[in-house]
């Protein structure tokens, strides 16, 4: 039951923020414990025709698919006795045979520990999965030694490892391991050339990515009109809508739903182990866990949530944090990239909003 405090101080702020067009709009679900607030505010759409915002929209979570998909299926194989997080990627992986990454560790790539580098258009050297795995092995290291570096590549590569593992595509191993099980039929992947069409649509035409690809994209096929319902990232789209990285959609109490199953398991199972995977450091002194990033090194968490707090944060303008000791759970989702990418930087917005919901769960004053 979401506890009543008069008038929800997240309605206002992201109501604020949506007059002032830093995003048209978004959900959010907050827990801590019990439900202490969730609701929508603003627009899911504000072109080409206004729509309002509702707590039913789905969203593209972007890179939110790193910890609520890969990661967590791969905590759960190797659970199962399917796979060891220690072993060399290359082992499952053989594109990656004698490539510099070859003896990097699933956990280094959950991890981003294992030297990739952060993007490439991948879609502009190939079109299917194997020939994206032999781009990224012909991709040179960022660096050498002990560097920790934010990876797409490094997602795309898991999440295919963890393909040939079970037998199956990652978007049926997440329908029958962790959405169907925890009853979240919304929550998942758009495949085989389909759209969801009540989705809050993303950017036009994909012009931040196109820009970003620079002269070498030109003659490339880019995507037309509005982004609605088909996920954002290229590279995931040329991967048919399906990757370790990016490619997820659902609303926030579903992806609260999967959170709240980490801190607390009751349904799929989860072990001390499993868990200590995805909420604890990957290694001593590290600033990830298998899967997420502590508040400590995050702009969008650092300084107002706990510094081990554990969260990640997707490009479209989508967020989720855990605070295990409070059993916490924030998610924000917004379409922040619609109608264009803003240049202003979303990590601000993200802080405030984390400032104002773990205000919610805060003792009041006199309380025992």
């Amino acid at each position: 039951m979401t506890v009543d405090r008069g008038e929800d101080p997240i309605e206002s702020w992201l109501a604020s923020r949506a007059s002032a067009g830093v995003t048209p709009g978004g959900t959010w679900w907050i827990e801590g414990p019990g439900v202490l607030s969730h609701g929508a505010a603003g627009h899911a759409a504000l072109e080409p025709d206004p729509e309002p915002a509702a707590e039913t929209t789905p969203y593209d979570l972007a890179s939110l698919t790193k910890p609520l998909c890969t990661a967590l299926l791969a905590v759960l194989l190797e659970q199962d006795g399917r796979l060891s997080l220690d072993m060399p990627v290359a082992e499952v992986v053989d594109e990656l045979d004698g490539c510099p990454y070859a003896s990097a560790s699933l956990l280094d790539l959950g991890s981003h520990h294992a030297r990739l580098p952060a993007w490439r258009p991948l879609y502009l050297a190939a079109a299917s999965l194997e020939g994206c795995l032999r781009a990224i092995a012909s991709t040179p290291p960022i660096a050498t030694g002990e560097a920790t570096v934010y990876s797409d590549l490094g997602y795309i590569v898991l999440g295919a490892a963890l393909q040939r593992i079970s037998g199956v595509s990652l978007d049926r191993a997440f329908r029958e391991r962790i959405a169907a099980p925890l009853g979240l039929s919304g929550l998942g992947f758009v495949v085989g050339g389909s759209r969801l069409a009540t989705a809050a649509p993303t950017e036009r035409a994909n012009a931040f990515e196109r820009e970003r690809a620079g002269a070498d994209g030109a003659g490339f096929p880019w995507r037309t009109g509005f982004l609605r319902g088909e996920v954002h990232d290229v590279n995931a789209h040329a991967l048919g809508g399906v990757a370790g990285h990016a490619g997820l959609f659902g609303t926030a109490r579903e992806v609260a739903a999967v959170a709240k199953e980490i801190l607390d398991p009751k349904i799929l199972g989860l072990q001390t182990r499993a868990r200590e995977r995805l909420l604890l450091p990957s290694r001593p002194g590290a600033d990830r866990t298998f899967g997420f990033v502590l508040a400590r090194a995050s702009e969008a968490a650092r300084g107002v949530l706990p510094d081990h707090a554990p969260g990640h944060v997707g490009f479209t303008g989508t967020s989720l944090w855990l605070d295990p000791e409070r059993g916490a759970i924030y998610v924000l989702l917004t379409n922040r990239v619609h109608p264009n990418v803003s240049p202003s930087p979303f990590q601000p917005e993200r802080l405030a909003f984390h400032r104002l919901a773990r205000a919610l769960g805060a003792p009041r004053s006199g309380s025992s």
